[in-house]
């Protein structure tokens, strides 16, 4: 999962899509940081509807993301399409995140290598989100078993799932959550 949301991330589709090609120092584009959280990750709200994000963080993950473009993305025939990352446009200084996160400081960087560190730290602090393998299992348990998530499922099926999923065995491995959850 990790190396997933990092490549989903940075593709070129997605920074078309979801305005990353845009999300430059001095005017970062909020569009992927949202649905970065809000839908591949925490997610917008906890079982009891609790935000599990806030606008700053938003606003402090669009930093972090800064710097990156699509290349070849609208030339016909092209078979070169790809990404990088552009050091002058990204946000150097160090991104401060809410008490949804610990506080957590991702520290700027101005190495070429920037936006691979920062995105990584990102990613990084978003699943030791308590609430991201919790939205991740509720995500796969609603569509391979039933849309609805009681209470009851909550505490006995996703939790635990949740915690398999986190577990420094499983790593965030998709795969031996889903073989979990369909043997259960």
């Amino acid at each position: 999962f990790r190396s997933f949301v990092k490549q989903v991330t940075i593709d070129p589709a997605m920074l078309e899509y979801l305005n990353g090609n845009q999300n430059v120092n001095g005017a970062p584009n909020e569009n992927y940081a949202r649905e970065l959280q809000e839908l591949f990750t925490v997610g917008e709200k906890d079982f009891y509807g609790n935000a599990n994000y806030t606008e700053q963080d938003v606003k402090e993950a669009a930093r972090v993301l800064t710097g990156w473009r699509h290349y070849n993305y609208w030339w016909n025939g092209t078979t070169s399409i790809y990404s990088a990352f552009q050091l002058n446009r990204h946000d150097t200084g160090n991104k401060t995140f809410s008490a949804k996160y610990n506080n957590a400081v991702i520290t700027g960087n101005n190495t070429t290598n920037a936006g691979n560190v920062e995105v990584d730290a990102l990613i990084s602090m978003l699943l030791n989100h308590p609430e991201t393998p919790k939205f991740i299992c509720r995500k796969l348990y609603r569509w391979y078993v039933n849309p609805n998530v009681t209470e009851d499922v909550e505490n006995n099926v996703i939790i635990p799932l949740a915690n398999f999923f986190k577990s420094p065995g499983n790593n965030y491995q998709i795969e031996p959550v889903l073989r979990k959850l369909l043997t259960s």
